[in-house]
């Protein structure tokens, strides 16, 4: 016997739709219509912001001061030219040819192709210091007084054959010292294997600043077209453009293209899945119409209140595809039961918004809800993906229930469908044989237990490494092959301090917290600035002036005693005695342009590590590390910037670790409040929540067996497998309730194979990221098909046969036995 109950506000007002609907079915066509001119628009401008600084926010200490020192410093990008050396002395007649080219463009700031490196060479005792010059007058004139009584004539032990002055600091060793510490002694910059002749192209412009970048880019390939033109160099000469511009376009358009190709293949991969399953033409306009206004409405939606999308929202438009036609399968199964009931068309189509359409705005309603967790973390990348992705199962919805009744009244009204009544005994039930069910009800909980093991006891590896990430692109690996050809170290920060003796104070202060700290926690390898290669004028002045006594002690030599060799190395010697105290403005730019700012506001100091950093434990020690200098300088009343992008990823996965918790604590809370109230029943919401988390659990083990790793561009697939398999477990449990539990066969006929469409939609709109080059949007991909299908098999498989063997109906009072 049914009791009946009041319909809910809500009800009533879906119900008042559906009859308008059926009344003005075209009315409300025009006005989806006419919304998609200003969403489109709005659309359209709609850009992708591909850079990983991206997705931290802008007030955090790392991004702040980072921002700081590239609006300071003279040097923020460049182009790294690398010219086939083969022919060395092509080569380096190409080089000299491009600067000559690229003199006169604007928009370069300089071009460093030959080095000037005599000027440190002439300069090299200015750079020695004191107490290894006294010491080196004293040796010299002890050396000359002996050997003047010697036949030899001079000897200064510059071979050091016998040994006996170790102590003391030979000329030789004072030029290999002064020699060590220049910036450098090689004219042209080659790699350690001889192949590539480089040379640098210096901008102001920032990188990250695409339009800057692309024009960059475009005036160094341009001069390289035109000096291989005119110049008369062989066809077969080899050049490369490489460095930071390049780079960032490289990782710009390999993500930008991927999603430009995965997001249409998504959109159409999907409504052709509808198609062939329903074996319906006009289903193609009843579901992605609707669904695609609802995505021009959510992408308008991110115009507005986001104003870019970067590179974890870029992918929102697969899943959105996957996502939101759900809506639209469901409504068109319900409307097919409902003809075969035998109701008309006017009846099917207010009940179908009074009953389905309240599910699914409850279903809608609880999606949004756990991406709204997503929009409270600090983290940018899900930030901002929680708050698109929530307004887009709203839009979608709206969309939806707008949409799909009024084209279906209309194309019934033009063309109706033949559904001829169907008796609900006549519908035939998938029963499971007694032992696949005990099986399947003994198998996942017990893959979801291993899995939880696996877990547990680190099965799940996280993805930090940023090659990995970004994709295996030619561009990538032959910049990292240059950067380990050309360094011995590698340079993870870089400094602003206001003046050279506020940077010597920062220099003494790095140096000591090394010290304090243990060896394998402390990276720094050198940190270098202008001092090192302009010594202060007070030292450079002692320094000439025992350059000058060293001079007085070689005069005494006779070069008529020496050999020819010898009197070469005399008058070498002599020359490098001739020294004068120099100041910035005189040493070469290409030497001191890393070191200056903008209106000479400050100076800055280049940190360099022995080491480049790839893994996440790796890169948040760097991070730590680059934490605690900037502590103890403001601990020490210095004001400072410091930037480093590694200090950035750091923080990213620091913070992505600090959000994982909250994030998945935050959404089961959220769906189980949800729960409750949809449900009106704790065991209920307990119940269909548990199905859930079975097939979340799961993941490990699937993860672990399939070697997908997850990282913090698909780690933002957790929340959405929750919400696919939250509306499949919704589905079931309200059939379920409704009918009771001797209907579950024909629940697993009807619903789970409407759970399995709406999965397989999802399966496709991710599966599109597979086609992807960039490895992070292929991880998506992987861990979302391990995801969606774990998920289907706990909620639409094990929890209906659950639900049949222990479950007994928990319906509210008054709420009636039959939808």
């Amino acid at each position: 016997m049914s009791s009946e109950r009041t319909p809910s506000s809500l009800e009533r007002g879906l119900a008042r739709l559906g009859r308008v609907t059926h009344r003005h079915p075209w009315a409300i066509v025009l006005v989806l219509l006419a919304s998609m001119v200003p969403a489109g628009w709005l659309a359209s401008g709609l850009s992708i912001r591909s850079s990983f600084l991206d997705l931290l926010p802008e007030d955090r200490p790392a991004v702040r001061q980072l921002h700081d020192v590239l609006d300071r410093a003279q040097v923020t990008s460049n182009v790294l030219v690398a010219i086939d050396n083969e022919d060395p002395e092509a080569a380096r007649r190409f080089a000299q040819a491009m600067a000559a080219r690229l003199a006169s463009e604007p928009l370069v700031r300089a071009v460093d192709a030959r080095f000037d490196v005599e000027f440190f060479e002439e300069r090299q005792l200015l750079f020695v210091e004191e107490s290894e010059l006294r010491s080196m007058v004293d040796r010299a004139q002890e050396a000359i007084d002996d050997e003047v009584m010697r036949e030899s004539g001079f000897d200064l032990g510059l071979d050091e054959d016998e040994g006996e002055r170790e102590d003391v600091a030979s000329p030789t060793e004072l030029l290999e010292e002064a020699a060590r510490r220049a910036p450098s002694l090689q004219s042209w910059a080659v790699t350690r294997d001889g192949r590539w002749l480089c040379m640098w192209v210096v901008f102001s412009g920032a990188s990250g600043d695409l339009d800057f970048a692309r024009e960059a880019h475009g005036v160094v390939a341009r001069a390289e077209q035109d000096v291989r033109r005119d110049g008369g160099f062989d066809r077969g000469l080899e050049v490369r453009l490489v460095g930071g511009i390049a780079q960032r376009l490289d990782d710009h358009e390999r993500i930008v293209g991927d999603l430009a190709l995965a997001g249409p293949i998504g959109f159409l991969a999907v409504v052709l899945l509808i198609v062939g399953t329903l074996r319906s033409p006009r289903a193609l306009a009843l579901l992605a119409l609707p669904l695609f206004v609802g995505l021009v409405w959510t992408f308008a939606f991110a115009r507005v209140s986001v104003g870019s999308l970067n590179i974890i929202s870029g992918f929102l438009f697969s899943i959105l595809s996957g996502l939101g036609i759900e809506y639209g399968i469901h409504l068109h199964h319900r409307f097919v039961e409902m003809r075969r009931e035998g109701l008309t068309l006017e009846q099917a189509t207010e009940r179908l918004l009074g009953t389905t359409g309240r599910a699914l705005v409850a279903i809608g309603i609880t999606n949004a809800s756990v991406f709204l967790v997503s929009a409270l973390a600090d983290f940018s990348g899900f930030n901002e993906f929680g708050r698109i992705a929530a307004a887009g199962m709203i839009l979608t919805l709206i969309a939806t229930l707008l949409g799909f009744p009024a084209l279906n009244v209309i194309s019934e009204r033009w063309r109706p469908t033949p559904i001829p009544p169907e008796d609900q005994r006549e519908v035939r039930a998938i029963v499971v044989p007694r032992a696949v069910r005990r099986g399947i009800l003994a198998a996942v909980p017990a893959f979801a237990i291993g899995s939880l093991i696996v877990i547990a006891t680190g099965g799940v590896r996280f993805e930090g490494n940023w090659r990995v990430l970004q994709g295996d692109s030619e561009t990538t690996r032959f910049d990292e092959y240059v950067r380990e050809q050309l360094e011995g170290t590698f340079t993870n920060a870089v400094i602003w301090v206001r003046d050279r003796r506020e940077a010597a104070v920062v220099v003494e202060a790095v140096r000591e917290l090394g010290a304090a700290r243990p060896a394998d926690r402390w990276d720094v390898a050198e940190i270098r600035g202008l001092d090192d290669v302009v010594p202060p004028a007070e030292a450079q002045r002692t320094r000439a002036a025992l350059a000058a006594e060293l001079r007085v002690q070689l005069e005494r030599v006779r070069p008529e005693r020496l050999d020819e060799r010898g009197r070469e190395r005399l008058a070498e010697a002599l020359r490098l005695t001739h020294v004068e105290p120099f100041g910035v403005d005189d040493v070469p730019e290409s030497f001191v342009r890393a070191f200056r700012t903008i209106g000479d506001d400050g100076t800055l100091l280049v940190v360099r590590t022995a080491r480049t950093y790839r893994e996440t434990d790796e890169i948040v020690g760097w991070a730590e590390q680059v934490r605690a200098i900037s502590d103890e300088l403001a601990r020490r009343g210095l004001t400072v910037s410091i930037l480093s992008e590694n200090w950035i990823a750091g923080e990213i996965f620091t913070t992505i670790f600090a959000d994982g918790p909250f994030l998945l604590i935050g959404t089961l809370l959220v769906v189980f409040v949800v729960l409750l109230f949809d449900l009106r029943g704790f065991r209920a919401a307990a119940v269909v929540l548990g199905s859930v988390l079975i097939g979340l659990a799961g993941l490990g083990g699937a993860m672990a067996l399939s070697g997908v790793d997850l990282n913090f561009m698909n780690a933002g697939i957790l929340p959405i497998c929750v919400g696919i398999s939250l509306d499949n477990a919704l589905h079931i449990y309200h059939r379920y309730r409704a009918e009771g539990r001797d209907a579950i066969p024909v629940v697993l006929r009807r619903t789970s194979s409407a759970n399995l469409l709406s999965s397989m939609t999802n399966l496709v709109g991710f599966g599109a990221l597979a086609l992807a080059r960039h490895e992070g949007l292929r991880s998506v991909a992987f861990l979302a098909v391990l995801g969606v299908a774990l998920t289907y098999v706990s909620t639409s498989v094990f929890f209906p046969l659950a639900l049949q063997a222990f479950g007994r109906i928990d319906r509210p009072s008054g709420e009636p036995l039959v939808d």
